[in-house]
């Protein structure tokens, strides 16, 4: 994975938890210098990142995935990607269906850049199945956690449900979203 990845769990962490803490963290994980947010690390570097933060915290592994994953696209991609999120959907759907397009544009940046693939069926107006392809194990809770933060992006009440999972023996994470619009009454 890039470093701004690994860089998004440090900010995280900055923010939530303070200075000692991430440092305790960096530790555990191995982490010696500066993360570097346009150098490709190997994915063990952020499964490593990901686990200290699990014993530091003392909190469970989906929780601190979940958490990433709003923080993702709330703090992050929002903040520094405003402009290829607005190109990609106006809405929550939309965005979900685009989300192999965008990675297709980010691919021009990365070399190197081995991203998922998703797959959206709209099963009715409110519900779609979405499926995630990634050659990344252990990553469905990341995922949900995504949704979750698109969904509070688009200003929409999303309730996402596991389907199936890869760690269970499917061919990918399968996740059925309930969508629609926050009223405002």
């Amino acid at each position: 994975m890039y470093g701004l990845v690994n860089k998004a769990v440090e900010s995280l962490v900055l923010s939530k938890f303070g200075q000692d803490t991430w440092d305790i963290i960096r530790e555990k994980a191995n982490i010696s210098g500066p993360l570097i947010s346009m150098k490709s690390y190997d994915d063990q570097v952020t499964y490593d990142l990901v686990g200290a933060c699990v014993e530091v915290l003392e909190l469970p592994v989906e929780d601190v995935l979940h958490t990433f994953g709003e923080y993702w696209v709330l703090d992050v991609a929002v903040v520094n990607y405003s402009n290829l999120m607005d190109a990609h959907g106006m809405g929550f759907v939309e965005f979900v269906k685009n989300l192999d397009q965008m990675h297709s544009r980010i691919q021009m940046t990365f070399d190197n850049l081995n991203p998922p693939s998703f797959q959206c069926q709209e099963l009715d107006t409110e519900t779609i199945k979405i499926s995630y392809f990634s050659e990344r194990p252990g990553l469905t809770h990341f995922v949900v956690g995504l949704l979750s933060g698109l969904g509070k992006h688009f200003q929409e009440d999303v309730n996402i449900e596991i389907l199936a999972t890869k760690a269970d023996g499917a061919v990918s994470d399968d996740f059925k979203v309930t969508h629609r619009p926050i009223s405002n009454s």
